[in-house]
């Protein structure tokens, strides 16, 4: 019965101690990864940690970086803001709520636009031991009217995911409804917006994918009746890492492949033309992933006014870029106009084993191929004059041929060669002065 009650106690004294021990642990991990946080746009540091046995009050400092700085100067806003949060010791993790912590001058502001007393933006997170946390940001939803006239409805941007201790996340986002009009009385109307993720950020680049959607969007003249608008749009983005030799594991010799394509189903124009069924497909492959994350990682400190340093870790980093070979594919721009069907498709190859690209960029055409097709209808290029005129001087020598009311180019590229669908062959710097 002793050794019963014994146990019985020590269970209590894990389960009483356990809060505090969580909130030991939430600290570390704050401090360690919200409290450290930094990147191009915005850096987090913790102004104040508080810990309690059941909970602790934490407060972070957001400052506004250089690639955004300048907007929130233009507009009179702060760069430096403040987060509060009340976190929440449990057995199993740490829960929190935060809000933006608003000074005397925006808080009328905030008012006006979400309510008295209602937060901007709300943010609410789950972390369990294992680091594993979900989360899930909301914009409130906006009603606001200006003196001027301007104004501005939107139901409620949430934002929901979830990332574990490694930084792999999945992420989902959803808009229903946005309306917003200026004082000159233009107003864009927006209905359907999502979107979702999953991967990880590394360095530069979000590795894994990505998409976007929206229903529709229009921009209105209100005055001149006049609006030009969107409809059934998708956008998604793709980026992959392999190993360019399946045997090796050396990061150095990984391989990215970036694939974007976007979608729309149709397209109004002021004047009241119809472009439907607009598709884009573009993806680059076999592309060197060190020297990629050196450009990458070189891009933020890089200015006008490049030092002798920096130009020469550039050309090492585009030479290996080079040297390893990369393709790029257009694979699909096409769209229906009223005039007609307009396609086209792109592939460039160049192969690898070319070294101190940087030092002549005249040598890529010797590992250069590629082909080139285009379908344009003859009435588009009617309307305009100096289109007109390219394409008679093409036509005539023979780089396009006029069939079925349609302008047609067909071509292979083989280094400086360019190679016509009659088997004809010219300089490829001719067709670049033509197409200019």
């Amino acid at each position: 019965m002793l050794k019963k009650a014994a146990a019985g106690a020590g269970a209590v004294l894990i389960v009483l101690c356990w809060p505090f021990a969580t909130g030991q642990v939430g600290e570390r991990i704050y401090l360690d990864t919200v409290g450290k946080y930094d990147s191009p746009y915005v850096s987090i540091t913790s102004e104040s940690y508080d810990r309690g046995y059941l909970s602790s009050d934490v407060v972070s400092r957001v400052e506004i970086k250089d690639a955004f700085k300048p907007f929130f100067e233009e507009e009179g806003l702060p760069t430096v803001w403040h987060i509060d949060s009340k976190m929440t010791h449990g057995v199993f993790g740490i829960s929190s709520e935060s809000q933006l912590v608003l000074d005397d001058d925006l808080k009328p502001i905030a008012a006006e636009i979400w309510g008295k007393d209602v937060s901007p933006i709300t943010f609410t997170a789950s972390t369990a031991l294992t680091r594993k946390t979900d989360f899930t940001i909301t914009v409130n939803p906006m009603s606001y009217v200006e003196e001027l006239g301007a104004k501005a409805d939107t139901s409620a941007l949430v934002l929901k995911g979830v990332v574990d201790a490694k930084g792999y996340g999945e992420f989902e986002y959803a808009l229903p409804e946005a309306k917003l009009t200026t004082t000159a009385n233009e107003a864009m109307v927006l209905t359907g917006l999502s979107g979702s993720a999953k991967g990880i950020l590394d360095g530069q680049f979000w590795i894994g994918n990505q998409d976007f959607a929206l229903k529709s969007v229009s921009f209105i003249d209100q005055i001149n009746e006049m609006q030009v608008s969107l409809e059934d749009m998708s956008v998604g983005m793709s980026n992959v890492l392999t190993q360019a030799d399946a045997k090796a594991s050396d990061t150095n010799d990984q391989i990215m492949t970036n694939t974007n394509t976007a979608t729309i189903g149709k397209i109004v124009s002021l004047n009241g033309d119809e472009f439907t069924n607009l598709n884009f497909k573009l993806a680059f492959s076999d592309l060197n992933y060190s020297a990629l994350s050196r450009l990458g990682d070189m891009a933020d400190d890089l200015n006008e006014n490049m030092t002798q340093a920096q130009a020469q870790e550039a050309a090492l980093a585009l030479d290996l870029l080079v040297a390893k070979g990369l393709k790029i594919q257009l694979e699909d721009l096409s769209v229906t106009a009223p005039q007609g069907d307009v396609s086209s498709n792109i592939t460039l190859d160049i192969a690898p084993g070319l070294a101190r690209a940087s030092e002549n960029m005249a040598k890529i055409s010797e590992k250069l191929s590629g082909q080139i097709s285009l379908i344009l209808p003859q009435a588009i290029v009617d309307e305009d004059p100096i289109l007109l005129e390219r394409a008679q001087m093409m036509e005539q020598g023979g780089v396009v041929v006029l069939e079925d009311g349609n302008y047609k180019l067909q071509m292979q590229i083989k280094g400086d060669q360019i190679v016509l669908a009659s088997g004809d062959q010219l300089p490829i710097t001719m067709l670049l002065m033509l197409f200019m």
